[in-house]
């Protein structure tokens, strides 16, 4: 696999989008939810671009001061040459580029994403084919159903506990993978949120109760 998987946190940090057309503006929601600071470079912009709300819209061509602070630069224009200098200038300057549709000029790629809450699934081809991934997408997404992001918030809830726990940390994993464990998922589906609230809260106390006894 060419690609190194990650999770980057652009909260609060400046990202370049190139182009003004609908790519762009897709590029941008997503990035907008995220919480990045996204600056859009480009003589003219789409409907949805000129209305979106939080970003910075520079209307004229793109220039490579334009890069400068930026965490990472996207490039989604229908113009070779700029896609070109885009790819060229962030290299330059060490900052991570994706040229839309043009794997050979990318430093990254951006995947097909599954996203409930804090749940987040992506799929990538390595930039070979983004519409086997959208397809690969739309095929897990009927099987991530939100049960799953409940049962995360769950986890997400106890962790600080358990860490807390006298638990051993060989014990705490035993934890975490019964508590992630297809019991609760069923009670989740079928009875809701509270009642998997409190197994895994009964779940804990035998384990640290269990704990105490054995030691005592």
């Amino acid at each position: 696999m060419k690609y190194f998987p990650i999770n980057l946190d652009i909260n609060g940090r400046k990202v370049v989008v190139v182009g003004g057309g609908e790519v762009a503006s897709r590029k941008v929601t997503g990035l907008v939810r995220c919480g990045a600071l996204v600056t859009v470079v480009s003589p003219k912009f789409c409907r949805s671009l000129g209305r979106m709300k939080g970003i910075t819209r520079i209307k004229r061509a793109y220039r490579k001061s334009d890069l400068k602070d930026a965490l990472i630069a996207i490039s989604a224009t229908d113009s070779d040459k700029v896609n070109r200098r885009v790819h060229q200038h962030a290299v330059e300057a060490g900052i991570p580029v994706n040229v839309v549709d043009q794997p050979a000029l990318c430093t990254f790629t951006v995947p097909a994403v599954i996203s409930k809450r804090d749940l987040l699934v992506t799929i990538s081809t390595g930039g070979g084919s983004p519409a086997l991934s959208r397809r690969i997408r739309k095929k897990i997404e009927e099987d991530v159903s939100q049960t799953f992001a409940d049962h995360l918030a769950l986890m997400k809830e106890m962790r600080p506990k358990v860490l807390a726990s006298t638990l051993t940390p060989r014990e705490r994993k035993q934890l975490f993978t019964r508590m992630a464990g297809q019991d609760v998922h069923d009670v989740l589906e079928q009875w809701g949120i509270r009642a998997a609230r409190r197994l895994v809260r009964s779940i804990f106390r035998e384990a640290v109760e269990g704990r105490e006894t054995r030691t005592s």
